[in-house]
């Protein structure tokens, strides 16, 4: 393919790099909202009255292939309680849901916006 010397190989090669480089730009601009996301998430998140580990100690970044997501450890599957509500153990009435995720998520898009889209732009 490289024997043409029409250049299409070259510039094939070159997509290729570049495609790369983008990718682990974005990859660590994802990572980087990720953080501000956890910061931002952090102090909207009260503390238990229990002497446990609160939600807020139990937030970790997790990537996987091209993938950059904020989960809570295993152990936390009660923040889907937290964040929705759920009915009173007794079984009478409900426990209103805090909302936490989605208000910060709504509150701190632009910016998650442009933390991810900064270094592509450059």
């Amino acid at each position: 393919m490289a024997g043409n010397n029409n250049g299409f190989a070259q510039a094939l090669n070159d997509l290729r790099t570049l495609g790369n480089a983008n990718q682990n730009v974005s990859k660590r601009n994802l990572e980087k909202a990720a953080e501000y996301f956890i910061s931002k998430l952090e102090q909207r998140i009260g503390k238990s009255n229990m002497n446990k580990k609160h939600l807020r100690d139990s937030l970790v970044i997790v990537i996987k292939d091209d993938h950059v997501s904020v989960q809570f450890e295993k152990d936390k599957f009660y923040w889907y309680m937290v964040e929705h509500g759920h009915k009173k153990s007794n079984g009478k009435g409900r426990v209103k849901g805090q909302h936490f995720v989605r208000n910060t998520a709504d509150e701190e898009q632009e910016k998650l916006l442009n933390i991810m889209m900064n270094r592509l732009s450059e």
